[in-house]
């Protein structure tokens, strides 16, 4: 079984509404809660950077001083145990990896910018965005049953394609369109969950084994 998780909002907090709290630039605040349109969320932050001159190591100043959501390195430590963990993000590279790192590092799915030598973010190159669900289906072909878990409208699409579906503190339009999904409203609520889950998908494994031939 593979566990493919949200990063922001699920495990850490909104790496930019922390930038906005830091920086001051309230057009920053604006989350894929607000905008489900990812590319033209990124064209807003872009512009807004560039209008106070906010380059690249300022943001990563700023990312590490982000600590996990209580209990959240703890969750990881027990999923790790049940199932291979992958995080599946339309964060950064260049402001999530130190935070991946410092809650036990896991494999990381997510976009990168493009910086100039002076530290200017002038584009990104989304490599995650619209294709959450390419990694899930390309974990399935190999044969891999998955728990997704996600918390906002980025994730639907992976949650659609998953084995098993897990909303996190979810707006209350998406819990509509995926009444399919469990609603998790705390890290104890996810345990129980993946525990359920994994005994079934465990026995389903059991009783799909040949019988092993008599020793003659």
């Amino acid at each position: 079984m593979i566990i493919a998780t949200d990063l922001e909002g699920v495990l850490v907090p909104e790496i930019w509404e922390r930038i906005a709290q830091e920086t001051g630039i309230a057009e920053l605040n604006r989350t894929t809660r607000d905008e489900p349109d990812f590319s033209r969320l990124m064209e807003h932050r872009l512009r807004a950077l560039n209008a106070h001159d906010l380059r690249l190591p300022a943001l990563q100043k700023i990312a590490a001083m982000i600590e996990p959501y209580p209990g959240a390195v703890e969750l990881l430590e027990w999923l790790r145990d049940l199932a291979q963990v992958l995080i599946v993000s339309d964060s950064f590279h260049e402001l999530s990896e130190g935070l991946v790192r410092r809650m036990g590092g896991f494999s990381l799915f997510a976009n990168r910018f493009e910086v100039a030598p002076d530290g200017r973010i002038e584009g990104v190159r989304l490599r995650i965005r619209g294709r959450k669900d390419h990694v899930i289906r390309s974990v399935q072909e190999l044969g891999f049953r998955v728990v997704a878990i996600g918390d906002s409208y980025n994730d639907e699409r992976v949650l659609r394609a998953a084995d098993h579906a897990i909303l996190y503190n979810a707006p209350a339009d998406l819990i509509e369109r995926l009444p399919q999904a469990f609603q998790a409203q705390n890290f104890e609520d996810i345990r129980r969950f993946v525990a359920d889950v994994h005994d079934i998908d465990e026995g389903r494994l059991v009783r799909d084994e040949p019988a092993t031939a008599p020793v003659s």
